[in-house]
């Protein structure tokens, strides 16, 4: 796997317990999904030792992971990719389907593979991988949406391999959760999205293809924004933003983010807010410890870690949805 791309992309950027007790039917609360994308590009021994040393730190709060099954679809894929990815996915954390549109998947899903634009270019020139593969930054709306479910479907059934239960959560690439995109992921059977974000989180240049991308698709999504219901072809989704990266956020920008996310709830204490946190598999070994000390941060204030519950973004969006149908914004 080539450094420099994730340099190029990381560049647009300038313990006891870990699960707080839920508090009364009617105490809101700050619920916490941590979670990590599985990029599909390399299983790195720095990234897995990474992802070990903030699990050590953060204690028993569980983590979303969403997994692109490119892993298992190279020409040479590695043997024990299940095996290694299985061992880290701990008892109650949730293993979800992330969608970036590598050649290999599209090649195993028995579609003819895109291979352009690029979402971190513009251009039709993709990213070159050192394995051959390519296809990390296409932008999926290159696909229709039969295309996009048969990566969906392969994707779930390549996952399923490793034994565990394959939620009905979903992040796409890029972030780039585009109309069909939804539409797609509604039809086979996903409930939630987790794709939308501020697009200034990405920092860099307001001129970046990605970030002028995202800022098109997601034009009402700021700084703290909470849950809805996006409508697809028949039915509705779940929309959970991200409220933050690692890759791109310091821990104080990271730590900022539950603490305003405490101070919403200090105005409408019977409220539950939200806050998705992120990083990724492929650079945790530069990023993750932001996150650790962010939640470090957090926790050492008595008043907030109170506050706290942490849990799966499937946990997340099932309170999300009983808040809405209540009729709580």
């Amino acid at each position: 796997m080539p450094a420099r791309i994730w340099a190029y992309l990381a560049a647009m950027a300038a313990v006891a317990s870990g699960c707080s007790s839920a508090g009364s039917r009617d105490q809101g609360q700050v619920v916490v999904a941590l979670t990590i994308d599985w990029e599909g590009a390399a299983l790195t021994p720095d990234g897995l030792d990474a992802l070990d040393e903030l699990r050590r730190g953060l204690g028993r709060v569980p983590v979303t992971h969403f997994v692109s099954a490119a892993y298992f679809t190279k020409d040479r894929p590695d043997p024990a990719a299940a095996a290694t990815i299985r061992k880290v996915i701990l008892d109650g954390d949730e293993l979800a389907v992330h969608l970036h549109g590598w050649r290999s998947l599209a090649t195993a899903s028995g579609i003819e593979p895109r291979l352009a634009p690029s979402f971190v270019s513009g251009t039709d020139r993709l990213l070159a991988f050192d394995d051959g593969d390519a296809g990390f930054d296409l932008d999926l709306d290159a696909y229709g949406v039969p295309e996009l479910r048969a990566l969906l479907r392969t994707s779930r059934r390549l996952l399923e391999q490793m034994r565990v239960p394959v939620s009905r959560s979903f992040r796409a690439g890029g972030y780039l959760g585009t109309p069909k995109v939804l539409q797609a992921i509604r039809e086979e059977g996903f409930a939630v999205d987790s794709s939308a974000l501020d697009h200034r989180l990405l920092g860099g240049r307001k001129d970046e293809v990605l970030p002028q991308r995202i800022r098109a698709l997601w034009p009402g999504v700021e700084p703290g924004a909470q849950p809805w219901l996006v409508d697809a072809r028949g039915g509705s989704l779940l929309e959970l933003p991200i409220a933050g990266l690692a890759d791109y956020q310091t821990a104080d920008g990271l730590a900022a983010a539950i603490e305003a996310a405490h101070a919403r709830l200090a105005a409408d204490p019977k409220r539950d807010v939200f806050v998705v946190l992120g990083f990724h598999l492929e650079t945790a070994e530069d990023y993750a410890s932001r996150l650790a000390q962010a939640i470090a941060k957090v926790r050492a204030r008595s008043e907030l870690a109170g506050a706290l519950t942490f849990t799966t973004i499937a946990d997340a969006a099932e309170r999300a949805r009983r808040a809405l149908a209540a009729g709580k914004p």
